[in-house]
């Protein structure tokens, strides 16, 4: 379970799954979402959500440092920056936070790394367990 005072990190899949099933309100946190997550949001109604929830005051942009960007990429193995990298560059400046992605690699090396992780199915359930949504509905 995601504890109310986590700070919680997106990874795009959690975005574009949220909404393209239009359940974006199920955050009940505020969110950090990392710059070059932002960029990988090209299509609607991922762009959309990502509008809404800066102009409601529920998501933060973050750009972690070039430091930590590089040690990202070298940690992957990767040689162009992505919303992976500036996930695990997020993880490595500010080390207690959940990250909310449904990529198998990245919740692994989260894990590698101690950081707690959910995703999509994860939020939904903490909303059925704090009556945003029956049981029903998130099974649906």
């Amino acid at each position: 379970m995601i504890s109310s005072n986590s700070r919680l990190v997106l990874d795009s899949t959690v975005i574009i799954a949220l909404s393209t099933v239009e359940q974006v309100e199920l955050l009940r946190w505020r969110v950090l979402i990392p710059e070059k997550v932002v960029a990988e949001l090209m299509s609607e109604p991922a762009r959309n959500t990502l509008a809404y929830l800066l102009r409601e005051g529920k998501a933060e942009v973050t750009k972690p440092t070039e430091g930590m960007r590089k040690k990202a990429l070298s940690i992957l193995g990767d040689k162009e920056e992505t919303g992976d990298s500036d996930v695990i560059a997020t993880i490595l400046e500010l080390k207690d936070v959940v990250i909310a992605t449904d990529d198998r690699r990245l919740r692994n090396v989260c894990k590698n790394f101690g950081a707690k992780v959910t995703g999509t199915i994860g939020i939904i359930v903490d909303a059925v367990r704090h009556g945003t949504l029956t049981e029903e509905e998130g099974k649906a």
